[in-house]
Order: C-alpha cells, then sequence, then structure tokens
C-alpha cells in the first residue's frame, strides 16, 4: 500500500488528497466510536443509583469513579505515569516534527467516554481533535513524510474530529486554521475541507444528521443590536475568567505531586459541587435544549438539590452556573479525567444568552425567543476562550442550522474575542503552553524555525586552530581551505577567539614575522555559544543582536562547530519554497 500510494498515479498532490480523506474516515469512526461510549456509558449512572432516596446521594459520586477508571486504565494499560489530554500538546507538536505518540489514536476513546459518560464536566471535542491530530500524524509517520506533510495531516485530523462529532465540516476546518496549523496557508485548505467533509459525510451516515437544537426560521430583531454589544462585552469578560480560572486551578493541581492524591482531592470538591449543584454533571447538551425551548423551571429542577429550589433564586442561579461550570471542568480533568473545553464553553455561553434573555425580557425588549442570545453567548464564549472568532461563529450556525443568526454571532463573536484577548492575553491553549515554559506565540517565521535544533544545521568540517599556532601554518592553511573564518581553540578544546581573513590580510607580504605571530596575536573574542539543542529561532536572534554571519556551537564548554547565517537563510528559503510547491 505504501508503495502504491508513492508511486506517479498518487505521488506529490494526489498523494496528500488520498490521506487527507483517509485520516477524515478513521477519525471519524474513531470521534462517533468515543461518542456513542459516552452515550451508552451515561445511561448507567441513573439505572445504578435507582429511584430510592439514596439517588440524590449516589449520583454525585459516579463523576469520582469516572477518574479513578481513568487513571487505572492510564497507569495498567498505557503503563505510563503521565496522560496528555490537551490540544496544547497537538499545538507543541505541529510547531515541531508533528509526531504524537500512537497510544492517543486510541486511549482518549476509552478515557474521554468513561470520565464524561460517568458525570465528569467536561466536552469530547477536544479528545475527538487530539485523537484526529494523533491518527494524521502516525498516518504520515506511516507513509515517511516531510514535515509540512505530517503537520498538514495533524490539522486535517483534527479537523475531522471536530466535523464528526459536532457534523460541523466547515467550523472543523476554520478551527484547524485558526488554532491548530502554526502558519495558515491557502494551499492547506484543500485537503483540509477534504478530510472534515469526508468526517461529516461519514457521521451522517452513521447516526442521525439533525441538529441538536433547532433554530431554523428563528429571526433576530434590529432593534436589539445593543444587547447584543453587551453580550459580545460580557462574554469577552467571561471568556477571560474561564482561561485565568483553569490556568490557576491547573497550577494548583500540578504542584500537588501524587497523582492519586489529585485524584482524592478533585473527587471530593467534585462530589461537593455536583450534590449543590448537579446541573454541572456531564456535557450540558441537554440542558441547552431546555434553555432553548424555554423551559427554565425544568433546567431550575435539576440545577439545585430540592431543598433550595425556588423560583426567586432562578435569576441569580444562572450567573452562578456559568461562573461555577469552569471549576468544576477543570477539576475534572486536573484530577485525572479526560475532556476539553467545548462542551463546558457552550454550556456557559447558553446560560449566559439566557441570562440575557431573562434581563431585556425585564427591561421591556421585544424578544420572543431566548435562542437567538442563547447562540450568540455560545459562540461567544467559544470564540473568547480559544481567541478563534470564526470557528465561534461557523460551529454554532452549523451546530444549530442558525445561519439566519450570522450577524448577531458575528457581532458576538469577534468583539468577545477582542476583548479576552486584550484582558488574557493569549487563548487557553496557548496559554498553558506559556505556563508551561513554552512560547505562546509564534510569528510565521519563528514557526518555521523553532522546530529546527541546531544541532541539524552546524558544520563540523571547519578547520580550527589551536592558540600557538603561527601565522606562517595559518596561511597554508588559509591556501588549502575556502575558510575565511577560523575558529581559535585551547588545549581543552574550549572556543577562545575567531580569526577572520581581514584580520590576516595586513600580514600577507610580512614574510620575516611569519613564525613569530601566532593565532592568539590576532584572533578577536568569540561571539556567544549557542548549544546544538537551541532552535534555530535563538539563532537567528543572535545573529541580529551580535551582526554576525557565524556563531559558535560548543556543549558544556566543549567546541562543536560553526553556524553560518547563510545556512539559516537558505533553509528557511527551502521551507518556503516547499510550502509553496506543496500545491
Amino acid at each position: 500500500m505504501r508503495i502504491l500510494l508513492h508511486s506517479r498515479l498518487f505521488g506529490g498532490k494526489g498523494l496528500i488528497f488520498a490521506l487527507s480523506i483517509l485520516v477524515g474516515l478513521v477519525s471519524a469512526l474513531a470521534a462517533l466510536a468515543m461518542k456513542n461510549l459516552c452515550h451508552g456509558i451515561a445511561q448507567l449512572p441513573p439505572l445504578l443509583a435507582g429511584q430510592g432516596v439514596w439517588r440524590y446521594w449516589l449520583l454525585p459520586a459516579f463523576p469520582a469513579l469516572g477518574i479513578l477508571l481513568c487513571l487505572l486504565f492510564v497507569r495498567f494499560v498505557l503503563r505510563r505515569q503521565s496522560y496528555v489530554k490537551g490540544l496544547d500538546s497537538v499545538i507543541q507538536s505541529g510547531r515541531g516534527n508533528a509526531e504524537l505518540p500512537f497510544y492517543h489514536t486510541y486511549a482518549h476513546i476509552f478515557t474521554s467516554a468513561v470520565a464524561v459518560g460517568l458525570g465528569g464536566s467536561a466536552g469530547l471535542e477536544a479528545p475527538s481533535a487530539l485523537t484526529g491530530s494523533a491518527i494524521g500524524a502516525n498516518v504520515a509517520k506511516f507513509f515517511r513524510l516531510g514535515r509540512e506533510s505530517r503537520i498538514l495531516l495533524l490539522a486535517c485530523g483534527g479537523a475531522a474530529g471536530i466535523a464528526a462529532v459536532f457534523d460541523s465540516p466547515l467550523a472543523g476546518t476554520l478551527f484547524a486554521c485558526e488554532i491548530l496549523l502554526p502558519a495558515f496557508s491557502l494551499s492547506a485548505l484543500v485537503p483540509l475541507l477534504l478530510s472534515a467533509a469526508t468526517a461529516a459525510v461519514l457521521a451522517r451516515l452513521l447516526q442521525s444528521g439533525q441538529h441538536f437544537m433547532q433554530t431554523q426560521g428563528t429571526q433576530w430583531n434590529l432593534f436589539n443590536l445593543h444587547y447584543y454589544l453587551l453580550i459580545g462585552l460580557a462574554c469577552g469578560i467571561v471568556s477571560a475568567y474561564i482561561i485565568k480560572v483553569s490556568l490557576s486551578i491547573g497550577r494548583k493541581m500540578e504542584a500537588l505531586r501524587s497523582l492519586w492524591l489529585k485524584a482524592l482531592l478533585g473527587a471530593a470538591l467534585l462530589y461537593v459541587f455536583f450534590l449543590l449543584f448537579p446541573v454541572l454533571m456531564g456535557e450540558g447538551y441537554k440542558h441547552i435544549i431546555e434553555l432553548a425551548g424555554n423551559q427554565g423551571d425544568s433546567l431550575l429542577r435539576s440545577a439545585l438539590p430540592p431543598f433550595l429550589r425556588h423560583p426567586a433564586l432562578w435569576l441569580a442561579l444562572l450567573p452562578l452556573l456559568f461562573l461555577l461550570k469552569p471549576i468544576v471542568s477543570t477539576l475534572s480533568v486536573e484530577s485525572g479525567g479526560d475532556g476539553g473545553i467545548f462542551g463546558p464553553s457552550l454550556f456557559c455561553g447558553a446560560l449566559l444568552g439566557y441570562f440575557a434573555y431573562e434581563l431585556s425580557l425585564r427591561l421591556g425588549a421585544r424578544v420572543s425567543t431566548p435562542v437567538p442570545f442563547i447562540c450568540a453567548g455560545m459562540g461567544g464564549i467559544l470564540a473568547g476562550v480559544m481567541h478563534a472568532p470564526l470557528t465561534g461563529i461557523f460551529l454554532v450556525a452549523e451546530l444549530t442550522g442558525g445561519f439566519e443568526l450570522l450577524i448577531p454571532l458575528m457581532i458576538v463573536s469577534s468583539l468577545s474575542s477582542f476583548v479576552s484577548r486584550n484582558l488574557a492575553g493569549h487563548n487557553l491553549y496557548k496559554s498553558i503552553i506559556a505556563q508551561k515554559g513554552g512560547i505562546a506565540e509564534l510569528q510565521e517565521e519563528s514557526a518555521l524555525l523553532s522546530n529546527v535544533r541546531i544541532g541539524e544545521l552546524m558544520r563540523r568540517d571547519f578547520v580550527s586552530l589551536s592558540e600557538r599556532q603561527t601565522l606562517r601554518s595559518l596561511l597554508e592553511i588559509m591556501l588549502d581551505t575556502r575558510q575565511n573564518i577560523f575558529p581559535v581553540l585551547n588545549k581543552e578544546q574550549q572556543i577562545v577567539g575567531m580569526i577572520r581573513e581581514e584580520q590576516v590580510r595586513p600580514f600577507f607580504f610580512k614574510q620575516s614575522i611569519y613564525d613569530l605571530v601566532l593565532a592568539r596575536d590576532l584572533m578577536s573574542p568569540p561571539e556567544p555559544a549557542l548549544s546544538p539543542e537551541d532552535s534555530l529561532v535563538e539563532a537567528s536572534r543572535l545573529f541580529d543582536q551580535e551582526n554576525s554571519w557565524h556563531l559558535p556551537v560548543c556543549d558544556q564548554g566543549k567546541y562543536l562547530g560553526l553556524i553560518s547565517k547563510a545556512e539559516l537563510l537558505d533553509y528557511y528559503r527551502n521551507v518556503l519554497r516547499q510550502r509553496s510547491e506543496l500545491f
């Protein structure tokens, strides 16, 4: 099969097109398996809890069981101490060599389905995108593709995962462009669209193609435009809050060294939250549908324990719930469960939108249904958390069939993304990267150079000199080589200076001092050294800082070789050419 696809018939563009469709198919199957397994598992807690007096006390304990099962699976099936669960790992991989461990192609199908199915407060979308990205990366690795093609197939898998789980091919494509790809390229759109469309078609064939919330025929009122502006502002503030809270809880949980202590603490806190607010359990899509149907009383019954249910608490309950949701979502994942932020973001947005609807009614607004406000809130929070306005707009539009609401979605999503970016700095995934010590935002040049280590481009064949080598010896070497720069080393093989051709030229015709002048007399101090593990981004920065064309490379003080600016620029031009010629 590998030989067939590498033949002339399937070479070049045809190979990428064929593999993008293959990745779309496999990623869709994985996403659907995850989704159906989760929904099947979700039937168990109500059955096992029964209808007796203990039901209220037992149901909040099932998320702890999900955390335990995930930890046992990771520890004894995968035999790993740690388990990467966030899309930040995909973004980092896309900046590097686009490699993800093979276990990511199947492990999240079980862990996320169990964690969310048993009541964990997270979504399946991020695990689905991570699984798809791992499938794309490993397919590219199997066919021994180059780095640019590996990154592209990794993004194709992520797009397919979102497209399959949401039945939203356009949003999946935009998600890959805005979030996963280190640098956007129009040439990448064709395979991304092919992969996402393939996944969406397969998803519709294997399950119902109905939208989870019907909005066809729903109109928005132009005279309520000021409400959408306020919703956009509120979504941006809440999105920044979600980012900050998620980072803070993640940092505190990371400080606990023991996995079992994290699980115990997280499970205990989650039990208390779910006991007081049962509506926070699970993905929350059922409650979004209830809000869209203007069934606030139904949500009130499921939101609070029996002794706290009172209509007077309804309006105050809504902001409390969308402020608590990111806390329990982060706890669910950081304690050992699996899941993502898509579902919680949509849930928070729906609650915020419904809260705006209730307030607008009390202010005399002409609003016949909460659906436009709910959709705007969902798109706004998603766009604000990810700083991806196009994904927020089209995901909600495709998810609900609400293209009639495109204008309010555009207003709210763009405003929310702008406000959140100014308040939080980076989106959630890039903030996590920065918190772990990585670079949150890479410019296109940095994105292309960050994956290559200095050791891969440095030259080890430069002739070096000893400190006591004479001018005569140096001139003989210059006649035999094409070098115009010579590193000078001491006895410990440490670089102590550099000699350039222009420093030697004044002595060409002074033969009387050929044996008197030594290398140490001619050399100038060396530039700061690079490590072979440094990236080309660091080399580029140092070249500009030192205004030099050559930099030494040392490992623990020992000289290894030189790297030249010309070779770095040649590499950069070749990468740009390969990207432009890919399609």
